[in-house]
């Protein structure tokens, strides 16, 4: 299993449309969104990654009844704690929901919310913050390519 970790995506469009172009030689099976996307037109920017996307609200995200109607329209799965294959993806706003999850039985954890990069190993569980793909608070566009217990964050 492979997949694309991102997150904070902030309504950068450009930003995104980068991302998609960076992710275009890459083989993945799904994509993982640790939330702040913000508006819909952002997310209507991610259906051309043109596969499954998980979502995982974030603090700033609105119009979540738009939002989740985008996402069911294309068989996404959104919502503010979403599993996915042998993980599970939360924003990350409540450090007391983190640290509960990752006590669960999923090997993979991703988390945004920081806009920082942190891979961080735990008792065979692996805890993700793929940074930010929108650049605005670190300055760094980043996300994150997972196969098996290898974590590649990728910097654009």
């Amino acid at each position: 299993m492979r997949f694309v970790a991102i997150s904070d995506t902030h309504d950068n469009l450009n930003a995104i449309e980068d991302m998609i172009s960076a992710l275009k030689g890459e083989r993945f099976d799904f994509v993982v969104h640790a939330g702040d996307i913000i508006a819909p037109f952002s997310m209507k920017a991610l259906e051309k990654i043109g596969g499954k996307i998980y979502i995982a609200f974030g603090n700033n995200d609105g119009e979540k009844k738009i939002l989740t109607r985008i996402a069911e329209k294309n068989g996404w799965e959104i919502g503010d704690i979403i599993e996915f294959p042998n993980g599970v993806v939360y924003h990350g706003t409540d450090i007391r929901i983190v640290e509960i999850l990752k006590k669960t039985s999923h090997k993979y954890l991703i988390v945004g919310h920081t806009h920082e990069v942190k891979v961080e190993r735990l008792d065979g569980k692996i805890v993700i913050n793929p940074g930010e793909v929108c650049g605005y608070q670190t300055g760094k566009r980043t996300f994150a390519i997972v196969e098996d217990d290898s974590v590649d964050v990728i910097e654009w």
